[in-house]
C-alpha cells in the first residue's frame, strides 16, 4: 500500500507537469494572452471536475481501476503533443483565427481534456481503495495532500528548466513514461489485492439532503474563492518581482506547498476535531489570512517596491519563496484544510468515491468559475483590492454556511468581519509611485496593471508598476525604432510593427508615407493608453484611417495571416520575461521571413543592457539560421543602456543613400531625428555585417520552441559580477564586439553596399561617437576631447544636426547630458536615488525594470 502513496504522489508532479507544458504549448498556438492562459485552465479543471465525476463508482478493483487511468495519462499526453503540433501550422493557424475565441478553447479541449478526465478521476479511484469503506476520512486528507507535494516536483522540473534541458517534446515523452510505469505498478499491486466487496450504508445517512447540497455549495464557493485568490496573487507578485518562468513557477510551488501543508494539516487534525468545525474554521482563517496577507506584502516590499535581482538566481528564488510564503502562506494554508474537512464531512455512502468524486468536482468547478471571473470580471470593474474584500466577505459566509450550530460560530464571524473591515484593503497601495512622480491613469485587466505616471520631466507609460514602456523624453530614441528599418527599405508600402506601447516608433509608418501600418499590442489597455495619453508624440497613431491595430499575440498574428510586409520591426521584449522566449525563437523568425515581401527587411531589436553577452550570441546564432543577409545597427549610442537592432534579409539590397536623404527631408516636422538629419546619420549607426562575422558567436545552441533556452537561461545569466552589478553585454565590451565586426570588412562585398569613403568615414565616426561617450563616462578629458573632434571631422553634417537640435549647444553638452541620466553605479553612485527617479527617461519599450 506504501507503493500506491508514493506512486500518488508522482501523479501529482506528471499532472502539474502536464499543465505547464499545456500552458506553454497553447501560448504558441494561440498566443501569449490571458484569454489563452484562461482557456487551458478552464479545461484543465473541466477535466478534473468531469474525472472526478465520473469516477465515483470505480467498480470493486479500484487498484486496477487507477492502474488503467495512469494509462490514459499517458496516451493523453502524447495526443495534447501532437494536438498542439498539429495547431501550429498555417492551415489550422487561419482556421482558429477564424473561429475564435470559440476554436481556440474547443481547440484546447480537444488538446487536453482526454488527460485531464483521466487525472481528475485518479483520485476518487485510489481513494476508495484506501479507505475501504464508504465513511471517507483522515486517510483521503492524507491522500491528497500526498498528490500535491508530489505536484511540486511536477512544478519544479516543467518550471526551472526540463524544457530547455531536454526539449519541450521530449518532456511530454517523460510525463508519459512516468505515467506508463505508474499504470504498470497498480496494475501489478492489483494482483495480489482483495476485490472490495459491497457496502451497506447506515440508515441514518444514505440520504442526500440538505446536510450534503450544502456541503457541495461549500466545496464550490471554496474552490472558487482559492483559484481566484491565486490569480490574484500572481497579480500582485507581478508588480515587484523580476518576473522570469523562475519566479512565477517558485511562487506556485510555495503555493502548492502551502496547499499541501494545509490538507495533511486536516489530515491530522480529522483524529480530533468534528469535520464541519474545522471547515467553518479554516474558512474563517482564510478570510483573516487573505486580507491580512495583503497588508504583509505591502510592508514587506515597502509599499510595492520593486523586489529585483540584487545577488544570484538562487538566493532571488529564496527571497520570492519567502515572501509568497509569509504573504500568500497562510490564506492558501486554509484552503488546502476545507476540502478534506469535507471530504470527512460527508458521512458514509456505498463508496468513499462518491464523496471523493462529487465534493472534488464541485470543489474544481467552482474554481474555474472563480479563477475566470477574478481575471475577466473582477479585476476590470472592482480591480484587485476590491476583488481580494470581495473574496474575504464570501470567506465569512461560506463559513457560516460550512460551520455547525451556525449560532455558535456567528461571533467568530463578526469578529472576523471586523478584522476585514478594519484592515480594509481598499486602502492598500496599487501603484509605486516616487517622490515628485503624479499618476495619471491606470488600468486593471487580465493581463495586467497599465499605468501612466508622470515624473518631473516625464510622462511614462508602465506596466505592472516597474516595467517601462516608453515615454515622453525618449521620443527621439522610440521613434527612431522604426525610422531605421523603414530607412532600410528601398520604398516601404505596407510596415507591421509587433509591440505597441507608447505608439511612438510605429509613428515612423504614417511618418514616412505608408499606405498601411499594422501595430500587434497583446495587452489591450496599453493600446487605450497610447491613445489617450501619447497621442500629442505618436501622431494620433491610433486615430488614422491608415494605421491598423490589431489587439492579439503578433506572432500569432503573423502564423494566421496570409499578409505580406514590407517592414516588420519586433520590438524590445525583457529576455527573461515568461513566454517573451519565443518572441526570440527560430519559428518566429520563420514567420516572420514568411511573411516579407521579396525584398522585405525584419528587424529585431535588442536591449543590451538587459542582455548578457552569451543571451545577445544565442539570438543572434538563432537569427542567421533564417536570414541570410544580417547586419548589426545602434539605436543610438548610450554607454549604459544600448539598443542594438539585428537586421534581416532574404537578399541583399544595397543602400541608395541619395534616396534616403530624399526621404528623410519628406519627413513632416514632428517625426524628425536630429541624427537622422542626412543619410550619413543613418550610416552612423550601422555597426557591420554580422553574417561575415559568425566566428564571433561561439557555440552552436539556438533558441526554439522545442527548447526554449533562452527563457529559462536569461534569469540565471543575469548574474552579479565582483562590482556587484549585473553583467550586461555594454561598455567596453559591446564596443570591443563591434570592432571585431568592422574588422571582418573584406572578407565579401558589405551586403548594403557601404563600402564607399563617405560610408566608411560614418561608420568609423560611429565608433568613435561610441568611445566619445565611454571616454566621458570614465572622466577621460583627454580622450574624450580627442574622440569629440574626430567626430566632428568625420561626419562634420551630422554633429551641426545634432547641435541646431533641441536647443543643444555642443556635441559634448550632448554626450554629457546623455551619461548624467544614464549611470546608476559607475558614474554617480552618491546621486543613485535622483537616477532611479529617472531611469525611464532612457528606457525603450516593454520594460526597465530599475
Amino acid at each position: 500500500m506504501a507503493v500506491l502513496w508514493l506512486c500518488f504522489a508522482i501523479s501529482g508532479a506528471t499532472a502539474l507537469a502536464l499543465e505547464l507544458l499545456w500552458a506553454r504549448s497553447a501560448g504558441l498556438v494561440l498566443g501569449q494572452t490571458a484569454p489563452t492562459a484562461a482557456a487551458v485552465l478552464a479545461c484543465y479543471f473541466a477535466g478534473l471536475a468531469g474525472g472526478a465525476l465520473a469516477a465515483r463508482h470505480p467498480g470493486r478493483r479500484p487498484i486496477r481501476t487507477y492502474g488503467y487511468l495512469e494509462l490514459g495519462v499517458a496516451l493523453g499526453a502524447l495526443w495534447s503533443l501532437a494536438a498542439f503540433r498539429a495547431g501550429a501550422s498555417s492551415a489550422a493557424q487561419r482556421w482558429l483565427m477564424a473561429t475564435e475565441p470559440i476554436g481556440g478553447f474547443g481547440f484546447v479541449a480537444l488538446a487536453v481534456l482526454p488527460a485531464t478526465l483521466c487525472v481528475g478521476a485518479t483520485l476518487p479511484a485510489l481513494g476508495c481503495a484506501v479507505e475501504r469503506g464508504g465513511q471517507t476520512g483522515w486517510r483521503s486528507g492524507a491522500l491528497y495532500a500526498c498528490n500535491t507535494f508530489g505536484s511540486v516536483a511536477g512544478v519544479a522540473a516543467a518550471g526551472f528548466g526540463l524544457p530547455a534541458l531536454i526539449g519541450v517534446g521530449a518532456s511530454y515523452g517523460v510525463v508519459a513514461i512516468t505515467s506508463l510505469v505508474l499504470a504498470g505498478l497498480a496494475l501489478f499491486i492489483d494482483r495480489g489485492a482483495q476485490p472490495l466487496g459491497p457496502v451497506a450504508p447506515r440508515a441514518d445517512e444514505t440520504r442526500i439532503g440538505a446536510h450534503r447540497t450544502r456541503l457541495l455549495v461549500v466545496a464550490a464557493g471554496a474552490g472558487s474563492l482559492a483559484l481566484g485568490l491565486e490569480v490574484l496573487w500572481v497579480r500582485l507578485f507581478a508588480q515587484v518581482l523580476h518576473n522570469s518562468v523562475y519566479s512565477f513557477a517558485a511562487v506556485v510551488l510555495v503555493y502548492l506547498l502551502a496547499l499541501a501543508a494545509g490538507a495533511g494539516l486536516a489530515a491530522a487534525a480529522l483524529r480530533r476535531v468534528e469535520p464541519r468545525s474545522l471547515a467553518g474554521a479554516a474558512l474563517l482563517g482564510g478570510a483573516v489570512a487573505s486580507v491580512g496577507g495583503l497588508w504583509s506584502f505591502v510592508l514587506v516590499t515597502d509599499r510595492l517596491a520593486y523586489v529585483g535581482m540584487r545577488a544570484g538566481l538562487g538566493e532571488y528564488l529564496v527571497r520570492i519563496a519567502g515572501l509568497a510564503a509569509a504573504c500568500a502562506g497562510p490564506a492558501a494554508l486554509a484552503s488546502g484544510v476545507v476540502l478534506p474537512a469535507l471530504w470527512a464531512a460527508w458521512g458514509s455512502d456505498v463508496s468513499a468515491a462518491r464523496p471523493l468524486g462529487n465534493l472534488s468536482a464541485a470543489n474544481t468547478l467552482g474554481g474555474i468559475a472563480g479563477a475566470l471571473a477574478t481575471a475577466f470580471l473582477g479585476l476590470p470593474r472592482l480591480g484587485g483590492r476590491g476583488v481580494l474584500l470581495a473574496i474575504a466577505l464570501a470567506y465569512v459566509v461560506l463559513a457560516d454556511l460550512a460551520a455547525p450550530r451556525a449560532r455558535r460560530w456567528r461571533p467568530l464571524g463578526y469578529a472576523a468581519l471586523l478584522l476585514v473591515a478594519l484592515a480594509d484593503p481598499l486602502r492598500a497601495p496599487l501603484i509605486n509611485l516616487r517622490q515628485g512622480e503624479t499618476l495619471r491613469s491606470v488600468a486593471e485587466g487580465a493581463s495586467g496593471i497599465v499605468s501612466v505616471v508622470e515624473t518631473e520631466d516625464d510622462l511614462q507609460l508602465r506596466l505592472d508598476n516597474f516595467y517601462v514602456l516608453g515615454g515622453r523624453a525618449a521620443v527621439s530614441n522610440e521613434r527612431r525604432l522604426g525610422l531605421v528599418p523603414l530607412l532600410l527599405h528601398p520604398d516601404p508600402r505596407r510596415a507591421l510593427f509587433i509591440g505597441l506601447a507608447t505608439g511612438i516608433s510605429a509613428s515612423a509608418g504614417p511618418a514616412m508615407h505608408l499606405d498601411e501600418t499594422t501595430v500587434a499590442e497583446v495587452v489591450p489597455e496599453v493600446a487605450d493608453a497610447a491613445r489617450a495619453h501619447f497621442a500629442a508624440w505618436n501622431g494620433g497613431l491610433l486615430d488614422r484611417h491608415d494605421v491598423r491595430l490589431i489587439v492579439d499575440d503578433g506572432r500569432r498574428f503573423l502564423a494566421a495571416t496570409d499578409e505580406r510586409f514590407d517592414v516588420i520591426v519586433s520590438d524590445l521584449f525583457v529576455p527573461w520575461h515568461a513566454g517573451a522566449g519565443s518572441l526570440y525563437a527560430r519559428e518566429m523568425y520563420e514567420a516572420a521571413a514568411a511573411h516579407l515581401t521579396a525584398d522585405g527587411v525584419f528587424c529585431q531589436w535588442l536591449p543590451l543592457y538587459q542582455l548578457t553577452r552569451e543571451e545577445f550570441d544565442l539570438i543572434a546564432r538563432t537569427f542567421l539560421t533564417v536570414f541570410p543577409v544580417t547586419t548589426l545597427w545602434r539605436a543610438d549610442f548610450y554607454p549604459d543602456r544600448p539598443v542594438v537592432g539585428l537586421v534581416g534579409q532574404l537578399v541583399p539590397r544595397p543602400l541608395k543613400l541619395a534616396r534616403i536623404g530624399a526621404r528623410l527631408e519628406r519627413l513632416p516636422a514632428w517625426s524628425r531625428d536630429a541624427l537622422l538629419a542626412g543619410p550619413r546619420g543613418l550610416v552612423l549607426l550601422y555597426a557591420g555585417d554580422l553574417g561575415q562575422a559568425t566566428d564571433l558567436l561561439p557555440g552552436d545552441a539556438i533558441n526554439t520552441d522545442d527548447r526554449p533556452l533562452l527563457e529559462f537561461t536569461a534569469p540565471r545569466l543575469t548574474r552579479i559580477n565582483a562590482a556587484g552589478d549585473k553583467d550586461w553585454f555594454t561598455g567596453d565590451a559591446l564596443a570591443s564586439f563591434i570592432d571585431a565586426v568592422a574588422a571582418r570588412r573584406g572578407r565579401a562585398p558589405d551586403p548594403l553596399d557601404l563600402s564607399s569613403a563617405d560610408a566608411l568615414a560614418a561608420r568609423r565616426a560611429g565608433r568613435a561617437l561610441y568611445g566619445y561617450a565611454l571616454a566621458a563616462q570614465r572622466r577621460d578629458a583627454a580622450a574624450a576631447s580627442e574622440l569629440e573632434a574626430e567626430v566632428r571631422r568625420l561626419v562634420p553634417e551630422v554633429v551641426a544636426g545634432a547641435q541646431s537640435a533641441d536647443g543643444v549647444g555642443s556635441l559634448a553638452d550632448a554626450r554629457r547630458t546623455l551619461i548624467d541620466l544614464q549611470s546608476e553605479q559607475e558614474q554617480v553612485r552618491q546621486q543613485l536615488e535622483t537616477m532611479e527617479r529617472r531611469l525611464g527617461e532612457l528606457a525603450h519599450r516593454q520594460g526597465v525594470a530599475p
